[in-house]
């Protein structure tokens, strides 16, 4: 039998606080709780939130030093609290428990809101070496009015997970943690034991239609048992009341206060739990202890709310949620559930403190802490025994059989059937030879097998951050476990590689170009041994290595201009138009240089009245460094506007009179042709790059990429319509040709196709590397899609086939069909773009551009493709190879041809350009 050792503290009063200790089998005494002054606790108090979170990222044997505050506090609260009639009263209430076969629960009802804001979950006792909720269930018990009896349910014990991460707060993908827990409560859903069911967005209002929906479905197979929380907590200081961070309505966050969020569950009338893993939500303010989230929702009337006092890991609270669900669907209370998950917290991440974050609040201690009941069940012998999860057979088992088969299971590593054997046993005889050692090293080695498989499959999937968290934990508990170091080592340097990876993909996006060529030397370096070459990585050295040049190219141009100007300043004519003509060579367009010779020619002329000495019929040599230049049209037909950061990627409306541009810096804007009436939005973080950009087909719509994400906005307004995650970097997207698809190309090699309505996800398609680029077929029916690994891909987008798969000759960053769609154009790192057959891949055309082709088109009448990379434009004659034209544009990275084929647009640096393409064609 359980036994409640129940804890009241008092308002304060001359001497200290008044502490009554009572328990259900009617004993009773009373102390005097005295702390130290109230800046010393609450500087001490001050410290833990501190301690717990740099506890998750380490894993150790021994205490470390940022714990000992935490023990500290714990040990003073302890101490304060029971002193020696206290902690003689509390051992002889465990001692007649356990006589009892029961264990003690602690519960707490602490008046002065002062006391209650302290974390009473670490409580440690000195004596024993521990703390004390770690193997005694801690519940904290306000005074409320009414109490509910438990809600008989059928199995599964259904969850209403809700993920609420505003993009303005710092968050992983939505898509993402709800993946985590999924799989975290896979072997329990496929018990049929848990069903999980998510609200479908992030505002307020679809938190309070997918509960509208339960009450109004009039059955219990639609309602929800528990409410589960993930996202962002806080305290609004000037309300003081406890807050949920939720997406508003036009993106970023809505505070949800606590009040709100309870008037919001109030009516639901099966909802017995709240989960809410977000930090503070269980902060009150220090004179209304129901201001916090967890306390609104007691005072409304949730039975019960487990929250969190402080920041708590991905990890941490992922491995929380298994062990407490696990629990509470095998039909444990409450509190006990709650402890197995500081336990399981504990032995999943040794070392850790975060078992401390997690707060559980019961509105009533009846019913031996059971918040929900077996349909059916009403009498005592049907509810399992405390502290097992196994429900006692009928009829009493051989205690024999079932220890040798435990044992069997156990020295042949088959630990899962070891627990089941030994938990039974201990089920029906808690002293049964040495059941409870050995349930206890069965799940040790559990826990351990659990880790190193965990280990090894995130190895598999090269998920280095957890491969290196779950080995660590398995390296740190036994050293020589199977080849747990050996991986552990390889995670290590392979995530070295990743992050050099990731800072060279940094480096590059933010041009720091010397930065990118020297840190992709050190991978080199690291992968020389065994590694290949990154093709990825090789690209974005090339393209620094060209930018280098670049600069280099335009330093000298600016120190040949300002010799002449020192030149002219000295009134030396002759070194002047010497250093002139170099200018000339290099760049007939440099500035004024042009204007400056004809002057510096006139000045000489009058200083020189004889015949002036013949200038030279060929042009003063190129110096041998300088890469030759392109020729382009004289006064070529351009309109001309700036924007405020370097160009990433340009498209055309559908009508043709205006232009979207995706820039650095999070932006991007749409524009007339020239330049003006522009609706600018911001899409991801101060330093995100918007790394692509499309027309919907109906002209009013638009899409950006950046980050992880693709957004549609409102060309005309910049409001938000819709987002979706790819859950890794997004490189491109495209809109299907009817407008209701929207296609994401990813970092992480998979192609996504979204309902451009309502952002489900209907296909998915599978790549060898990161795609880079991707175009629909007029039909609407193929896709092609260029990666990092040089290939080119062409899938069926309804039956998810590959089609054809081809090799480029460098990484591909740009495609797009013919307007017939049997041919398509391509280009890459290789300087080369190409035209092929698109059934058969054949080459029907190649041309060199030059330098990395960054993005091409073809012509509406497929007469023409257009190039751009470097600092050139380039036009070709499809049908010949011909270079029709060239045309200048630092750094460029976007080209688009108007639908109608009378206009061609090109980006780069902070300009965009648009010519007329018929006279280019006339002047040609």
């Amino acid at each position: 039998m359980d036994v409640d050792f129940r804890v009241e503290i008092g308002p304060p009063g001359a001497d200290g606080y008044p502490v009554v200790f009572r328990t259900t089998d009617g004993v009773e005494t009373s102390g005097t709780l005295r702390l130290p002054p109230s800046h010393e606790l609450e500087a001490l108090a001050a410290r833990v939130p501190d301690a717990v979170i740099a506890s998750s990222a380490q894993v150790r044997r021994a205490v470390a030093e940022g714990e000992a505050p935490v023990r500290e506090l714990g040990r003073l609260l302890f101490d304060a609290l029971l002193e020696d009639d206290g902690k003689t009263f509390l051992l002889t209430t465990r001692n007649r428990a356990a006589r009892q076969g029961g264990q003690v629960r602690m519960v707490f009802r602490v008046q002065p809101p002062e006391l209650a804001r302290l974390p009473w979950e670490f409580m440690f006792d000195s004596s024993e070496d521990s703390y004390v909720c770690l193997e005694t269930p801690l519940v904290r018990h306000p005074q409320v009015a009414r109490s509910k009896e438990p809600l008989s349910i059928t199995p599964p014990l259904r969850i209403l997970g809700m993920i609420a991460l505003p993009d303005d707060q710092e968050s992983l993908s939505a898509h993402t943690e709800q993946r985590r827990l999924d799989e975290a409560l896979a072997d329990l859903k496929a018990e049929g034991l848990v069903a999980l069911r998510w609200v479908t967005g992030q505002t307020w209002r679809d938190l309070r239609e997918a509960v509208r929906r339960d009450v109004r479905s009039g059955s219990r197979r639609g309602d929800c048992h528990v409410l589960h929380f993930i996202g962002h907590g806080g305290y609004d200081t000037r309300a003081q009341e406890g807050t949920l961070a939720l997406t508003g309505e036009q993106g970023g966050t809505y505070w949800l206060g606590a009040g709100q969020l309870a008037m919001l569950l109030a009516d639901h009338p099966s909802l017995r739990l709240a989960v809410l893993n977000a930090c503070e939500t269980g902060r009150a303010d220090v004179l209304n202890p129901y201001s916090s989230v967890a306390g609104a929702l007691m005072r409304k009337g949730i039975p019960a709310v487990l929250a969190m006092q402080y920041e708590v890991s991905e990890n941490a609270a992922l491995e929380c949620a298994h062990a407490f669900y696990d629990a509470l669907s095998r039909w444990l209370p409450i509190d006990v559930a709650v402890m197995e998950a500081r336990q399981a917290m504990t032995l999943a991440r040794p070392g850790t403190l975060e078992w401390g974050t997690p707060v559980l609040h019961m509105r009533s201690l009846d019913y031996d802490g059971h918040i929900f009941r077996l349909s059916g069940t009403s009498d005592e012998s049907k509810v399992p025994r405390e502290g097992t999860g196994i429900p006692p057979p009928v009829h009493r088992p051989d205690l024999a059989d079932l220890y040798a088969e435990g044992l069997a299971a156990y020295f042949t590593d088959r630990w899962d059937a070891a627990v089941e054997a030994f938990r039974t046993v201990v089920a029906w005889d808690r002293d049964y030879r040495d059941a409870q050692a050995k349930l206890a090293q069965a799940r040790h080695h559990q826990r351990l097998a659990a880790l190193y498989d965990a280990g090894a499959a995130s190895v598999a999937e090269r998920d280095w951050d957890r491969a290196i968290e779950h080995l660590d934990a398995v390296v740190t508990t036994e050293a020589d476990y199977k080849d747990a170091a050996a991986l552990l080592e390889l995670a290590r340097k392979e995530r070295i590689r990743a992050q050099l990876r990731e800072e060279i993909s940094d480096l590059h996006e933010r041009g720091q170009w010397q930065a990118v060529v020297a840190a992709a030397e050190r991978l080199r370096e690291l992968d020389m041994a065994d590694t290949a070459p990154d093709p990825e990585v090789e690209a974005m050295v090339c393209a620094a290595r060209a930018a280098l040049e670049e600069i280099a190219w335009e330093e000298e141009l600016r120190r040949h201009y300002r010799e002449a100007l020192d030149h002219i300043e000295d009134r030396d004519w002759a070194r002047a138009l010497e250093t002139l003509d170099a200018v000339q060579a290099i760049d007939p367009d440099y500035r004024d240089s042009a204007l400056l010779v004809e002057r510096v020619r006139s000045k000489a002329s009058a200083a020189e009245p004889k015949e002036p000495p013949p200038r030279p019929t060929e042009p003063p040599a190129r110096p041998a460094w300088l890469p030759a230049r392109p020729t382009q049209p004289p006064s070529a037909p351009w309109t001309q506007f700036t924007v405020p950061h370097r160009v990433k990627a340009i498209a055309f409306s559908p009508g043709g009179e205006r232009l979207a541009t995706a820039m650095t810096l999070r932006t991007a804007l749409v524009s007339d042709t020239g330049g003006g009436h522009r609706v600018t939005v911001r899409h991801g973080r101060l330093c995100a790059t918007v790394r692509h950009v499309c027309f919907h087909p109906d002209g009013v719509r638009f899409a950006t990429a950046a980050g992880n994400t693709a957004r549609i906005w409102d060309a005309r307004t910049g409001a938000q319509l819709m987002e979706v995650d790819q859950g890794a970097p997004v490189l491109a997207l495209a809109f299907s040709p009817g407008g209701e698809r929207l296609a994401t190309a990813g970092h992480d090699a998979h192609v996504r196709i979204w309902n451009a309505k309502t952002g489900a996800e209907l296909l998915r398609l599978r790549y060898s590397s990161s795609v880079h680029s991707l175009a629909f077929s007029p039909d609407g029916r193929r896709l092609v899609s260029g990666c990092a690994d040089r290939t080119v891909w062409v899938c069926d987008t309804e039956s998810a086939t590959t089609l054809l798969k081809g090799k480029h000759g460098g990484s591909v960053f740009t495609v797009a069909f013919s307007s017939d769609g049997r041919r398509f154009a391509a280009g890459g790192s290789n300087g080369m773009a190409s035209i092929r057959d698109a059934e058969s891949g054949a080459p029907l055309l190649k041309v060199s551009h030059g330098a990395e082709v960054r993005a091409l088109a073809l012509s509406p009448d497929d007469r023409h493709l257009a190039t751009i990379g470097g600092s050139t434009a380039q036009v070709w004659d499809t049908h010949t190879g011909r270079e029709v034209f060239t045309l200048p544009h630092y750094n460029g990275s976007g080209i688009a041809f108007s639908r109608d084929g009378h206009r061609l647009a090109t980006g780069g640096e902070c300009t965009v350009r648009v010519y007329d393409f018929k006279e280019l064609l006339q002047r040609d």
